[in-house]
């Protein structure tokens, strides 16, 4: 026991009761079943496990040593590392010896119910002597290691020394994975996410045994990889550095919390193989995709040869290029089939890709390619991945659709490649596998992280999943069932979870959006279908949500978990005599909140406070007092980040407000019992002198081009979100780091008007401006009326059962909201109008019209204009035809005297019968 935790209570469970609170074993469990876990945070769940409380634990002590050697040594220095920075000990890594023991043996036996052991087996053993975890690879060695981090404290994730009470309890576990592909996927290309972000990622759900990161890394709004020219075969006229130069700045510009524009940026060569090799001491295979021949609108933005008479959408005959999209439209991209520069594009990206990977996998995509229709889709799978394998050497793998190539093929087509089943006919699957090929299940509606936890989540989407889609739903399918018509366990591969991005911005969003909801997939992949128990699952959950805690890893505190709650001691310093606060230890509880005056942590069980409402062990506040020689000190609890609606709890920091004269031994006890004493060293005096922080300045091009990407430079603000402002109006927000700066690229929007425009940076006090020359096709409407003066008169259909479709959106002032006619119950025929009151009399001298910007559907093509005096009798004014560029389009005629302005569409531009508007500007002079 550790010399400095009080015997009887047990400061790393905080409060033994309020851990036994998050629940018990299931009701008749088996005593060598993992249905009797005690108590334990094991995910996913091992297929055999053991544990007697009346055995004596493993206690952690200084003397700590590891033994590893040969395979083994390199999972060793892992845990070592980390224990070291949790625990302060030394914790060498020794060839011999007793202490935590780790052994590859390819001979070692194993008793999973009698199965053979896999590559990723493993044996742990925990006793009061010691620990042994056995495999046959260093694989199953990690696999072993990662279970016994979980059933050390929570502290044991620590970044830094905290003191409790390092024990392990006495247990036995023989493990083997069900499925040998268990993924996640990160979407990178629709906002992306640095290298130490997706290590990150990679470290949180490698502890949970994921094997698989499938690396999403091109769609229509960015691509984010360096390909160069290197290898390029005879005769290629493309710049391959075109796709990073030009698309690498290009992200999604709408959707994001707060209006936060998608995050630009890319991966060169040398960041991605640093990836791939951390990936690899993790026993994870990284899984490339670039998407083909659909989602590939940044590579016809990049590359002018993909352009073609065939390629979708239409090239821009200035340019020779299509334009960037920042919305989250899917569909309507597509490479040219019949275009033998497309298939040498192929070759040449997945070879680059394979080299730099070295993985047994390439991931095609192959999804959502609706604009080409069906038979040109099959002609372009069917000739790209015979040519894919033979430039790369990997199987391919691609979602539901590509599938569809194999139909009309022999046995054997599809050997060693791989589906992706997300949606559509398992049909297709089925006929995958009898070919050769294998599954990989991701069912949308139980595997797609991106969709919302609830309606109230502030970032995610529905479409997938609707209601509640908590851990619970994303726990309850089986691989071989979830695919229409169900497929047999050997066809498949495994199980991933897919996290798209066109919601999220950062790495802290991401991990809010995949956890717990990962969870419960990767056990899916590793546990034994007649094991699994969603009761038992959400108790294990609960223990491991302050493992996730004080590790840093950010995650939706769902109600349907009991969240534990665990204390630590933090030794300090104090400068002698000088009253200050000192931090004596720190709080792992998630779903709570601390109180306004800092004196309690109190279960967080409320909607209405901004955060989402959660659960906890805790059923009382938590309270404490810190006990200093002969003084008494009242605790107050701290964060460095409150809980909010996409931030979990995160660690508490305890402290007290006090002058020491000497060096003092304090007692932190808690208001549940618990008690850990600390070390408060004498240290110097805090420098006194005031910093002053540098002031607020934003640095952009001072010549943009509307319509385009640009660095922006921020410096000098607040942690946190920064308003980005042309001439007042904020177009978006960006996040400046910790360090009060942000370094990627801004958008100067579309609509953006001709001439000098200020650029302004705001965030409350702090503000930076910048004047810029824009180029704009865009010119002011002449006699702009007052958008804030007007109103809807009538309107012949509206959408507002459907989608938020109500005609007063297209005078909102507000590009993403959008009036679009009648779709839900019922589907109206041309002409559509709306009828605009401008309040009183002007002599009405334009109109200007904005299309929909997030979606091809409902944007007019012809149309007419009409002016009212009254509102029943009309004059037509102008007619003609408006274009898909999405930047406002100006009519302008001779004065006409009247109050009401109509707008008639007579055809849309998709060539259905919807209608509508992003916004609708009326110029005009008053009477």
């Amino acid at each position: 026991m550790s010399p400095r935790a009080k015997p009887c209570l047990l400061v790393a469970a905080v409060l033994t009761a309020l851990v036994g609170l998050a629940g018990a074993p299931s009701a008749g469990a088996e005593q060598d079943s993992s249905t009797q876990l005690g108590g334990s945070a094991l995910i996913p769940r091992p297929a055999v496990v053991q544990q007697d409380a009346g055995e004596e634990p493993f206690v952690l002590r200084s003397s700590l040593q590891i033994v590893a050697r040969g395979k083994a040594a390199g999972v060793g220095e892992q845990l070592a590392e980390q224990l070291r920075r949790a625990t302060g000990f030394r914790v060498p890594v020794r060839d011999q010896g007793a202490g935590i023991r780790i052994t590859v043996n390819p001979a070692a036996e194993y008793t999973v119910k009698g199965a053979a052991p896999t590559p990723e087996s493993y044996v742990l053993d925990v006793d009061s002597k010691g620990v042994t975890v056995t495999a046959r690879t260093a694989h199953g060695a990690f696999n072993g290691v990662q279970s016994l981090r979980q059933l050390l404290p929570a502290w044991a994730g620590s970044p830094r020394p905290v003191v409790t009470d390092w024990r392990v309890p006495a247990t036995h576990i023989e493990d083997a994975p069900r499925f040998s592909y268990r993924g996640v996927m990160l979407d990178v290309a629709r906002s992306f996410q640095e290298v130490e972000e997706v290590k990150d990622y990679i470290d949180t759900l490698s502890r949970l045994k994921m094997n698989v990161l499938h690396l999403h890394l091109a769609d229509d709004q960015g691509w984010r990889i360096e390909i160069t020219n290197e290898g390029r075969a005879p005769g290629d006229p493309i710049d391959y550095r075109d796709l990073h130069r030009e698309s690498g700045k290009t992200a999604m510009n709408r959707e994001g919390y707060r209006k936060e524009l998608g995050r630009s940026g890319y991966y060169t060569q040398e960041q991605y193989r640093d990836i791939v090799a951390y990936a690899e001491e993790r026993f994870v295979t990284v899984v490339p995709e670039v998407d083909v021949p659909g989602h590939t609108n940044a590579a016809l933005h990049a590359i002018p040869q993909l352009n073609t008479d065939r390629s979708l959408p239409a090239r821009d005959p200035d340019t020779g290029v299509v334009d960037w999209n920042g919305t989250g439209s899917v569909g309507y991209s597509a490479l040219d089939e019949q275009h033998d520069l497309s298939y040498t594009f192929v070759k040449h990206v997945f070879r680059q890709l394979a080299e730099m990977t070295g993985g047994p996998y390439v991931h095609l995509g192959g999804d959502e390619s609706h604009a080409m229709g069906h038979e040109r889709y099959v002609d372009f799978i069917s000739r790209a991945v015979p040519d894919i394998k033979e430039a790369t050497g990997a199987e391919t793998v691609g979602w539901s659709e590509y599938a569809e190539a194999g139909l009309s093929q022999g046995e054997g087509f599809w050997d060693g490649s791989v589906v992706q089943y997300w949606v559509g006919s398992g049909d297709w699957v089925r006929d995958f596998i009898s070919k050769g090929g294998k599954a990989v299940v991701s069912a949308a509606g139980g595997a797609y992280l991106d969709q919302k936890y609830t309606a109230e989540t502030p970032i995610g989407l529905s479409w997938a999943c609707s209601g509640t889609c908590d851990f619970q739903r994303y726990y309850d399918w089986d691989p071989t069932t979830t695919v229409s018509g169900g497929i047999p366990e050997s066809g498949v591969l495994g199980v991933e979870g897919a996290l798209w991005s066109e919601t999220v911005r950062g790495s802290d969003q991401a991990a809010f959006l995949t956890l717990p909801r990962a969870a419960a997939i990767l056990e899916t992949g590793w546990t034994p279908a007649d094991q699994k128990d969603i009761a038992d699952f959400g108790e294990r959950l609960a223990r491991l949500g302050p493992h996730l805690t004080v590790a840093g890893a950010d995650f939706y505190e769902s109600p349907g978990a009991r969240w534990a709650a665990t204390v630590a001691g933090t030794d300090a310093t104090a400068p002698q005599g000088v009253t200050t606060r000192v931090e004596l230890g720190q709080v792992a509880a998630p779903g709570t909140k601390v109180s306004e005056d800092g004196t309690k942590i109190v279960p967080d069980t409320v909607s209405s406070d901004g955060d989402p409402a959660s659960a906890s062990a805790l059923t009382e506040p938590l309270t404490a007092t810190a006990i200093c020689g002969n003084r008494v000190l009242p605790v107050t609890f701290s964060q460095s980040r409150p809980r909010d609606s996409l931030h979990a709890a995160g660690v508490y920091t305890a402290g007290v407000r006090a002058a020491f004269d000497g060096d003092t031994t304090c007692t932190l006890k808690t208001s549940a019992g618990d008690e850990v004493f600390v070390r408060v060293r004498q240290a110097d005096a805090p420098d006194d002198e005031e910093r002053t922080a540098s002031a607020p300045a934003i640095s952009v091009p001072s010549e943009v081009k509307a319509g385009t990407w640009v660095p922006l430079k921020l410096t000098g603000f607040a942690p946190g979100y920064v308003d980005i402002r042309i001439d007042g109006t904020t177009l978006y927000t960006v996040r400046a780091d910790t360090a009060g700066r942000f370094d990627r690229h801004g958008v100067i929007p579309a609509a953006t008007v001709h001439g000098e425009q200020t650029i302004s940076a705001v965030q409350g006090e702090r503000s930076a401006h910048e004047t810029v020359s824009v180029s704009s096709s865009v010119r002011p409407l002449p006699d702009l009326i007052d958008q804030s003066t007007l109103g809807v008169h009538d309107v012949d259909s509206e959408e507002t059962i459907g989608e938020n479709g109500a005609a007063v959106n297209a005078i909102d002032g507000n590009l993403d909201t959008i009036w679009h006619t009648e779709w839900y119950n019922t589907t109206s025929a041309f002409p559509h109008h709306i009828t605009v009151d401008l309040g009183k009399q002007y002599d009405v001298t334009g109109l200007q019209y904005t299309q929909r910007q997030n979606g091809f559907n409902g944007r007019i093509k012809d149309y007419r204009i009409e002016v009212s005096a009254d509102g029943t009798t009309w004059s037509q004014v102008a007619t003609g035809s408006f274009t898909t560029a999405l930047t406002p389009q100006n009519v302008e005629f001779s004065g006409t005297g009247g109050r009401y302005v109509r707008l008639t569409g007579t055809d849309s531009q998709a060539g259905n019968a919807f209608a509508g508007a992003a916004e609708i500007n009326i110029g005009g002079r008053p009477v």
